[in-house]
């Protein structure tokens, strides 16, 4: 069955919700001055060897029966897009967003949801360039200047910087909200996976020199370092209200105070409807932002979305995670005679089965093993991604490549020699650990996206291969942040066992997938599993400036991973996001992962 009618029956929603939403959604104008900037900034290269490159994304067809591996399809050519003139300000955009905010401050976040909504308030010292998306770019900084053998770099800011209610961004915002994000007590998060690279904010991490200076000290020469640092997670806040005891995790205390430095201001934040911003017109950057307004509605079925788009509500998405499959993305596309196209990120979304290493059985290496073993990832890329997702090699291709790990056992298709051997020792390891017929656990998921059909492909693998029975329960996605987070005290269990979860990288790099999954702290390492072979190996490549050297010791650590002798993290497949944009929108290029450009001060209205 193709996704797309399994989708149709699944989650038919009353016409009244599309009907009520569209009555929402309120239309704006245009306006047409136009205006150009330019910037310029140095950039860092990266030692990191290259990923291969995964199965590329296009309109998908349905799902083929009996197949033993799926069948890689050519990259979709995004079309270029001619602007009738150059860019124009103004216009109010309608954007859709996945889901509801995790957070409004980023120290500690690690929830695409809310780097949607607070990044458009907020610089950073550098951000990724929204033209060459691979480039690194000054945003609050003028210049960089790298010495001390690359240990060093001094950054230079722009003058006349405001905060919203009048003053002055400087070094000591900066400083400050920099020591917030290394702070050893502060989780890592996305936020905070520069101070990888840094010394410690005691030992001269960062330090003011004036008003507009400030150096940071690396633990050594680093290229990734810039690349952390342009992450979207990483803004500036002011310390003048923090310092003071201000909350700006509330949205109310962002638009009370004037907390914003970026191209918008936070007017209106309805929980679990929308959240409204409009132009900052003292921005630093002259002519930035082009939009005048930009309403961001939270809608997260999937029909009520795609009804939106029919009836022509929303000009885009606000991130590639839109809730839509792959064939719902493109059909949207497909039957819109051109008012849509859909643009796919390099497949950087680590869709994986969490499993609670605190609880019992899963405390188990052969419990985990087994489950490894067990689950069959061509069924959930046909079944869930309609064969566009990427193999579920540990290390995203940048150590072996997909084609190598095609044929490692739990990857390998279960109807091969190998995948029956699979089953068979999966089974056996089971019965070791005392469960020869199973055992009843849960499945927690968010609502949001495609995790609960992620979860029942996993959960259908389980039960019938090795017993392993359980209910799915679904959270909102804010909730299911916090329940899966009940397991981050070393004292507690959590309220969790299994749950299907994915982590998008920040950047493309080795160094972001530990980060995001394999280190103590990590973004979705909610029960801080560490394992001291990991922690050495990554330890050893992170310095390794030898691109040969370093993919060999990233080989044997992916190995390693794997084999879930010892590992919390059971992958599924390297998931392709889609953004929809509209055919006026101009000034977008896909970037290079889901966790940038959210600015959206670079963006214009053509009509």
């Amino acid at each position: 069955m193709s996704r797309l009618r399994f989708l149709n029956v699944k989650n038919i929603l009353p016409a009244m919700v599309a009907v009520m939403l569209l009555i929402l959604m309120a239309c704006g104008g245009d306006g047409d001055a136009e205006t150009t900037t330019t910037s310029t900034s140095s950039s860092s290269s990266s030692a990191a060897p290259k990923a291969t490159a995964a199965p590329a994304a296009k309109a998908p067809a349905a799902a083929a029966k009996g197949k033993s591996k799926p069948t890689p399809v050519p990259p979709k050519a995004a079309p270029t897009a001619v602007p009738k003139t150059g860019p124009k300000a103004g216009g109010h955009i309608r954007m859709s967003a996945y889901a509801d905010t995790k957070d409004w401050d980023p120290k500690g976040s690690s929830s695409l949801s809310s780097i949607m909504s607070y990044s458009q308030l907020y610089n950073q010292i550098v951000q990724m360039d929204t033209a060459d998306v691979g480039k690194v770019v000054c945003d609050l900084c003028e210049s960089w200047e790298v010495s001390n053998g690359g240990e060093t770099v001094t950054f230079k800011l722009h003058q006349g910087v405001k905060w919203g209610d009048g003053e002055d961004l400087n070094t000591e915002d900066v400083v400050y909200s920099m020591r917030r994000y290394m702070d050893p007590e502060t989780k890592t998060a996305r936020s905070g996976l520069f101070r990888n690279y840094t010394l410690g904010m005691d030992d001269g991490g960062i330090k003011a020199i004036d008003d507009h200076t400030f150096e940071m000290n690396l633990q050594f020469p680093s290229g990734a370092f810039l690349k952390f640092l342009a992450v979207d997670y990483v803004k500036v806040l002011p310390e003048h209200l923090l310092s003071a005891g201000v909350d700006l995790n509330q949205a109310e205390n962002i638009i009370k105070h004037g907390a914003t430095s970026g191209p918008f201001v936070l007017n209106e934040y309805q929980r679990g409807n929308f959240y409204k911003v409009s132009k900052n017109e003292n921005y630093f950057k002259e002519g930035r932002p082009y939009f005048d307004s930009i309403d961001h509605f939270i809608i997260t079925d999937t029909s009520a979305l795609m009804a939106a788009f029919k009836a022509r509500e929303l000009e885009m998405t606000n991130s590639g995670f839109t809730n839509l499959s792959p064939t719902q993305a493109y059909q949207v596309e497909n039957d819109s005679d051109g008012e849509y196209t859909t643009q796919a990120v390099s497949p950087s979304a680590d869709w994986g089965l969490m499993l609670n290493i605190k609880k019992e059985p899963f405390n188990d290496p052969r419990v985990r093993q087994a489950i490894n073993l067990a689950v069959d990832r061509q069924q959930h890329n046909s079944i869930v991604f309609d064969d566009t997702s990427g193999t579920p090699c540990p290390l995203m291709g940048i150590a072996h490549t997909f084609e190598e790990c095609d044929t490692w056992p739990g990857i390998r298709p279960k109807n091969t020699d190998g995948g029956k051997e699979d089953l068979k020792r999966a089974k056996e390891l089971m019965a070791e650990a005392g469960y020869p017929d199973g055992f009843a656990s849960k499945y927690d998921v968010r609502a949001v996206g495609t995790y609960p059909d992620q979860c029942s492909v996993a959960k259908q693998n389980l039960k019938e291969h090795l017993g392993i029975t359980g209910d799915i329960a679904t959270y909102p996605s804010a909730a299911g942040y916090a329940l899966f987070g009940t397991s981050r005290a070393a004292d507690q269990e959590g309220d969790w066992e299994m749950a299907c979860q994915g982590e998008g990288m920040v950047v493309l790099d080795a160094d972001g997938i530990f980060g995001g999954v394999y280190l103590k702290g990590a973004t979705r390492n909610y029960t801080d599993w560490e394992n001291d072979y990991v922690n050495e190996m990554y330890e050893k490549q992170k310095v390794e400036s030898d691109p040969a050297k370093r993919r060999e010791i990233l080989k044997e650590v992916e190995l390693f991973l794997h084999s879930h002798e010892d590992n919390h993290w059971v992958g599924l497949s390297w998931g392709r996001l889609m953004w929809i944009i509209g055919k006026d929108i101009q000034g977008f290029n896909p970037p290079q992962t889901v966790q940038t450009h959210f600015k959206h001060e670079d963006l214009w209205l053509d009509r």
